[in-house]
């Protein structure tokens, strides 16, 4: 029963991904589902990765489906308000791999378009560093202030080292802890009549979880 339970699970993933393949080649018959997942990582993924970490939510917008948009914003004001930052590195992005194509949409809540929905994994090695940010307002009120510099270029009166006083204090993790973090994108194509253009949304975004990198 398990094996017979298996193959039927293969045939009907095939059989979906040669469908969703089959749609999505309809407007853009030169399509294929290798060439996509290539693109995405070499061009698509840097790009949005780098928008995220740095909060740059007004430039990643263009990309993402409302929903997403609204929860994204949301956990980039929560940054902001807390006063951390997040290393932005992005040291490599590595094992993507096409999960699923839906031609249903049905693991995926968004509300549907007319194409299928690809849903793509990876993994993005990171450095696992947050930094509390440096308060402009102290540094306006101590930038007159004469201090002493000792022999290893510190201040004196000041246990912080340079890197902290420059980009805020570490709260989370260090600047050695390289982690590699897998995230789940689903991606959904839509006709921009406007433009006669085909774009891709992304429709979800999720964290995934975080292995340490060795």
């Amino acid at each position: 029963m398990y094996r017979a339970s298996s193959v039927y699970d293969t045939l009907t993933a095939e059989s979906e991904f040669a469908t969703a393949a089959r749609q999505l080649r309809v407007l853009d018959p030169d399509f294929t589902l290798e060439n996509w997942k290539r693109d995405v990582v070499e061009h698509t993924l840097p790009d949005i990765m780098k928008l995220f970490l740095e909060g740059r939510i007004t430039e990643l917008r263009p990309w993402l489906g409302e929903a997403v948009y609204n929860r994204l914003a949301a956990e980039v004001r929560a940054r902001k308000k807390e006063g951390v930052r997040m290393d932005t590195n992005v040291l490599a992005i590595m094992n993507a791999e096409i999960l699923a194509c839906e031609v249903d949409g049905s693991s995926v809540n968004v509300e549907r378009g007319a194409d299928p929905i690809i849903l793509l994994h990876f993994m993005v090695q990171q450095i696992h560093c947050v930094r509390k940010k440096v308060d402009s307002s102290d540094e306006k009120q101590h930038g007159g202030d004469e201090k002493e510099e000792g022999d290893d270029g510190s201040s004196s009166g000041s246990s912080k080292t340079y890197m902290e006083e420059e980009l805020g204090e570490v709260v989370e993790g260090s600047e050695d802890d390289i982690r590699a973090n897998s995230y789940v994108i689903a991606f959904q194509r839509e006709y921009d009549e406007e433009k006669m253009e085909l774009n891709w949304k992304i429709v979800d975004f999720r964290f995934n979880g975080a292995i340490a990198y060795l």
